[in-house]
């Protein structure tokens, strides 16, 4: 299987990424890495990019098309083959006893 990035600019309205996710979960893919973040700049405006797992390249643009034709996606792009600083955060929960 290989890494599969794609990066969607959207319109910020209510249940955007509830939908997006959901065109993941219809062509069953697994979502890897999930970041959504606004921009600072045009607030009306987010930028939600997405790791996951393909084998079938064509399958995967597929998905790419469904999320393009989305009425409140802006652009969609397959950023799998350029160049991305890729970072994670993690949350540690600390427990006393």
């Amino acid at each position: 299987m290989k890494k599969r990035m794609v990066s969607v600019i959207v319109h910020n309205q209510n249940g955007i990424l509830t939908r997006l996710m959901g065109l993941f979960t219809k062509h069953h893919y697994q979502i890897e890495s999930l970041a959504a973040a606004v921009y600072t700049e045009a607030k009306e405006f987010s930028k939600i990019s997405v790791v996951t797992e393909a084998e079938d390249d064509h399958k995967f643009l597929q998905l790419v098309k469904q999320i393009d034709k989305q009425i409140d996606v802006i652009s969609v792009e397959d950023i799998t083959d350029q160049y991305v600083i890729a970072r994670e955060l993690s949350s540690i929960k600390k427990v006393l006893i």
